[in-house]
């Protein structure tokens, strides 16, 4: 048989299949294929890469200065004006302050180390702490009082340690040598440093050859630069096969610039043709002092046989390409909080096939602007996270182009949308039983009908536990999960065995605009346990719905496991 007339054949019997399948619930199934491949590799890079850090900065609030004034030889002397010099940082207000209150009264040596202390104090709650106000040689005779202030700076930076050259100082740390020395400013390249899994980092602060210099001194015990991350898990679906394996290998500052490249690879396991999937994504890191680049690139595959109402079937496969560039920024930080503002521009590029035919109904490429705003902050005995964003569709950049007279309940590719997540933890004690409890609160509004790939997801291990195939997707939707952990320890030779019980409550809503498409909510319990030893872990848990909607099933009790280490 010629090739055309295969091929015509081919196609041929595609037609039909696709007649015997509904177009619009074969695209978005497909489409809850792909979120469901994108939320696994997301937990997979998320726990190769060592998480942001939520350590809060050094409380200044109740340190001291430590100032002292020569005796007088008078118990005080009349003080008519008061001048300060070099407070170029010292905010007006504040020099208004303690002009008015030390001017015009007769001070002895306690009035003026209080004068000193509170100088100093109001540098080191700014973060200067190597500030510091002192009295020159004067004649408080003559009724004038003279304040000089040696503003610290930074006179160099050193690092310490078996690869002194990964890691470099322009690149991490916000503030040069010669500019003023903030403490903040050295937490900030500490937590860019520490993001890579290879480092460790400390802070020590010497002394200088000039008064107010020091020097920062980065000791990193960080050996190795490669880190290997691999996990095997049953969190897939029939669909695409239950059981995968999944590796990450990171590679930490070896052009010496603190940037990190990452490679994952997700692949079901074993292989099988009519029930598989794979992902392979790559992530590119580097730090800019308050500010951090970052770009991702993920391709996944994956293919699902059907069964057709006439007892055939047929393949359904697809492949998504999704590419991203972000910016995140630190706007402030303190000893308790930290607010940051990121932007990103993405693009998904999705094709899909029945029966190794095209399908141009269910293809497409969109481009999204997604910009937010995020923070944590130490409050109530635990911490307390949020995020809020807006997510734009956009039409440039290849993506679909909306038609000017589309239907407001058909799926928008230049839509608009608002998501927040909101989150809190805290750590507390019942009989002297440490108690772990995690709250996480995620939702999405969307202003026009979203195509699957934007559209809000509840099911699976990632939202609500124990609906492993029922699970939905909405234009607007939000999600709760509840945990209270109990962890424990046994100490051993050489490793201590660790790990923690837990049971969770998880509930989720969806709703869409468009007629016909399941909406509704979806709630389920686990219990599970945690082990950890030396460099490796192992989760388990049962979880069942509690709840689903019609028609959906709901399903007998779910048994999972995710086995990892790390090297």
């Amino acid at each position: 048989m010629r090739r055309g007339t295969v091929g015509a054949l081919i196609g041929t019997l595609a037609h039909v299949a696709s007649a015997q399948i509904d177009a619009g619930a074969l695209d978005r199934q497909n489409q809850l294929i792909e979120r469901q491949q994108q939320e696994l590799l997301r937990l997979d890079q998320e726990r190769a890469r060592r998480a942001p850090s939520t350590q809060p900065g050094a409380d200044l609030r109740d340190v001291r200065p430590q100032v002292s004034v020569p005796d007088l030889g008078v118990p005080c002397r009349d003080i008519r004006v008061v001048r300060i010099d070099g407070a170029e940082q010292l905010p007006a207000d504040v020099l208004r302050r303690i002009e008015s209150d030390f001017a015009g009264r007769c001070l002895g040596v306690a009035e003026l180390e209080a004068a000193l202390a509170q100088i100093t104090k109001s540098y080191i709650d700014l973060g200067f702490i190597t500030t510091r106000a002192y009295l020159p040689a004067q004649d408080l005779r003559t009724g004038t009082l003279q304040i000089n202030v040696i503003e610290g700076r930074i006179e160099g930076y050193r690092v310490d340690g078996p690869r002194d050259t990964s890691v470099w100082p322009r690149g991490v740390f916000p503030a040069t040598p010669g500019e003023l020395l903030n403490l903040r400013d050295l937490e900030q390249g500490i937590d860019q440093i520490n993001r890579l899994a290879s480092s460790r980092a400390v802070l020590d602060i010497q002394p200088g050859s000039r008064p107010g210099d020091s020097v920062v001194v980065v000791k990193n015990p960080s050996v190795l630069p490669i880190n290997l991350y691999a996990s095997a898990d049953n969190y897939g679906t029939r669909a695409t096969g239950r059981e995968s394996a999944s590796a990450t290998v990171s590679f930490d500052s070896v052009l010496g610039l603190n940037e990190m490249f990452s490679f994952t690879r997700r692949a079901t396991v074993p292989h099988d043709a009519d029930h598989d999937a794979t992902i392979n994504a790559f992530q590119f890191s580097i730090p800019f002092g308050y500010s951090t680049f970052s770009f991702d690139n993920s391709q996944s595959r994956y293919a699902n046989r059907l069964s057709l109402p006439s007892g055939a079937t047929i393949l359904s496969s697809g492949e998504t390409t999704t590419r991203s560039a972000a910016l995140d920024r630190v706007v402030y930080r303190d000893q308790a909080s930290r607010v940051s503002l990121s932007g990103r521009l993405s693009t998904q590029e999705t094709e899909s096939y029945l029966g190794g035919q095209f399908l141009g109904i269910a293809s497409r490429k969109l481009a999204t602007a997604d910009i937010g705003v995020s923070g944590f902050t130490a409050m109530a005995g635990g911490l307390a996270n949020a995020r809020l964003g807006y997510v734009q569709g956009l039409s440039e950049f290849g993506a679909l182009r909306d038609a000017p007279d589309l239907p407001e309940d058909a799926p928008h590719a230049q839509f608009r949308k608002l998501v927040l997540d909101v989150g809190f933890n805290r750590r507390f004690e019942i009989a002297k039983q440490p108690v772990l409890w995690s709250s996480q609160f995620s939702g999405q509004h969307a202003y026009d009908t979203l195509y699957g790939s934007q559209q809000f997801l509840v099911g699976g291990v990632s939202t609500v536990r124990g609906a492993l195939t029922s699970t939905l997707s909405g234009d607007d939707g939000y999600l709760l999960r509840n945990e209270v952990s109990l962890p424990w320890q046994m100490p051993g030779e050489g490793a201590t065995l660790g790990g923690r019980v837990y049971v969770a409550y998880d509930f989720g809503h969806v709703s869409n605009r468009a007629p016909g498409v399941p909406s509704g909510s979806l709630s389920g319990v686990t219990l599970g346990t945690t082990l950890s030893w030396k460099r490796a872990s192992l989760d388990l848990f049962a979880a069942r719905a509690l709840h689903v909607p019609a028609p959906l099933v709901r399903e007998s009790t779910q048994f999972g496991f995710r086995l990892s280490v790390s090297l």
